[in-house]
């Protein structure tokens, strides 16, 4: 008995002399960091240029230098949603930035709510709400407020609505963007304003930093020879205005993304998030690669001074997270929603089979198609992505026309760039078990709101007669995005086997204690400390 006892009596001193971290294994804070547009070749290509907050993330972090998307439509809501859930746009029903409803005939954007208002923190808007209410299944966002209590907070932030809807989920605490006007906002879904995000944004307004010289402010990555040759433009600085003279200037710059990190910080510190005894959590988008990604394509130097921007914008984030947290406290997982495709100049410059395709083609080509074996009519609705809608009843009609599905393949595979052409009905499981090639498309398949025809592209080939780079195929520049995670629970290493973004969630869903109802990601145990 008295052996028991003084056991016991050693356990418990024991136990109040560990570490805090050892006694709450679970982080206080859990910072989700996706980056819009970041190639997984980036960090190889710009890395020694780094030397603040991605530096830190890749070289104490765990990183998986082979995670691809298993999904076909690699846009940004797809993204970012599988990114919250850890399932497949199949399953999340976030199957594009934007699709055709049938039910109301009409184009809807993937986190629009027509029951909701935007609430603007400064000047007035005329933007309608938006939220994440057409989320199939919870965010971790959600499962951290619903398993922990109302005690664990959520706060997300982005220059776009749909990344915070499907970061944040249902019920954040704070949820921010910026409306067209160029006011921040935010959703009646959400509640009320925040005080502490409008007592932030009231005495740090973006308009101060408009009119800025962009030299004086940022300094620009230094370039080797050879990297000067992969410009823009083939030599020369890079392109950014000289000064930022409105709102879309500054969106598309590396100011956005260090305000965005200053606001977040500013904001959560001041809610005082990461207290002992629960976990929150901070997801943040950052938007500027993928502004300036689209614009002058993945080889830029514009691209290669946003990344060394963020850098340091990042760096200031940690360091802040650091002192509000306690640098063991917390876990960061980054990673990006999608890749980005060359420019199909560059590209073909290079030797490579690319070449834009008119928008109209493809509609056109089954319009023609479709009018030859059903006679005259308006049987084509509209092109997204890769997502043929046909008017309502018309691909059961072909399909008891005789050779008539086969009549509009042949007719859309002869369109220059068109690679295949699946029905709805060819998306089957069975289907996508005997032909790999197929599985994304079917992963990226909800019937309710996908096309009635897939068109897949050939590589590098985009539909659109602008200038400019584009994303949303299943091949390797789009879907191959980088995965770090760091800090609390986790061990630094770089990792070679195949993994999805898919992952994440689980992964600090299992580091802060509870479990994710509709994931098909695995937990990454190789990155855990235990």
């Amino acid at each position: 008995m008295r052996i028991l006892t003084a056991l016991l009596a050693l356990v418990l001193v024991s136990s109040t002399t560990l570490p805090l971290a050892a006694q709450h294994p679970h982080p206080r804070l859990v910072v989700l960091i996706v980056v819009d547009q970041m190639r997984g070749d980036y960090i190889d290509a710009n890395r020694h240029r780094w030397t603040k907050g991605l530096a830190r993330l890749v070289d104490d972090g765990a990183w998986f230098q082979q995670a691809d998307y298993p999904f076909a439509n690699t846009v940004t809501c797809a993204g970012h949603a599988s990114i919250s859930t850890g399932a497949l746009p199949s399953v999340h029903g976030m199957v594009n930035n934007t699709w055709w409803d049938r039910d109301f005939g009409r184009v809807v954007a993937c986190a629009d709510d027509a029951g909701a208002l935007a609430l603007s923190y400064g000047r007035p808007v005329s933007a309608s709400g938006q939220s994440a209410h057409r989320l199939m299944v919870p965010t971790l966002a959600d499962e951290l407020r619903a398993q922990l209590g109302p005690d664990s907070r959520v706060a997300a932030f982005s220059l776009k609505a749909r990344s915070v809807a499907t970061l944040g989920g249902q019920h954040p605490d704070v949820a921010t963007w910026i409306a067209d006007e160029g006011a921040w906002v935010t959703s009646t879904a959400y509640g009320g304003q925040v005080p502490e995000l409008a007592r932030y944004l009231a005495a740090h307004p973006v308009e101060s930093e408009l009119w800025t010289t962009w030299n004086r402010a940022m300094p620009k990555a230094a370039y080797t020879d050879e990297e000067r040759a992969l410009g823009h433009q083939g030599e020369g600085e890079p392109a950014f205005p000289h000064s930022i003279r409105t709102w879309d200037e500054w969106e598309a710059s590396p100011l956005s993304d260090a305000y965005l990190g200053r606001m977040a910080l500013g904001v959560v510190g001041s809610m005082n998030f990461g207290e002992p005894g629960h976990t929150d959590m901070l997801a943040i988008s950052f938007s500027a690669l993928d502004l300036v990604g689209h614009s002058y394509g993945p080889d830029s130097h514009e691209v290669q001074d946003v990344l060394f921007m963020l850098d340091q914008t990042i760096g200031e984030l940690l360091t802040g997270l650091d002192a509000l947290v306690g640098r063991d406290n917390y876990v960061v997982a980054l990673s990006s929603d999608h890749g980005v495709s060359q420019t199909p100049e560059h590209a073909r410059a290079h030797g490579v089979d690319a070449a834009r395709i008119p928008p109209r083609a493809i509609p056109d080509a089954a319009q023609s198609a479709i009018s030859g074996l059903l006679g005259k009519g308006r049987w084509v609705n509209r092109l997204m992505n890769g997502d043929l809608y046909l008017e309502d009843g018309v691909l059961a009609r072909l399909r008891s026309t005789p050779d008539g599905i086969e009549r509009l393949r042949s007719a859309l595979l002869a369109v220059p760039g068109v690679e295949r052409v699946l029905t709805r009905d060819e998306l089957t499981p069975a289907a996508g078990d005997y032909d790999p090639t197929i599985r994304p498309l079917i992963n990226s398949y909800v019937p309710s709101r996908s096309g009635d025809v897939m068109i897949v592209f050939r590589p590098h080939w985009l539909v659109g007669t602008t200038n400019g780079a584009n994303h949303g195929t299943s091949y390797g520049y789009d879907t191959r995005v980088p995965i770090i995670l760091a800090g609390a629970g986790i061990k630094s290493g770089a990792h070679t086997r195949r993994v999805t973004p898919l992952d994440i969630a689980p992964t600090l869903a299992h580091l802060a204690g509870i479990t994710l109802p509709h994931a098909q990601g695995q937990v990454l145990i190789d990155a855990l400390l235990r």
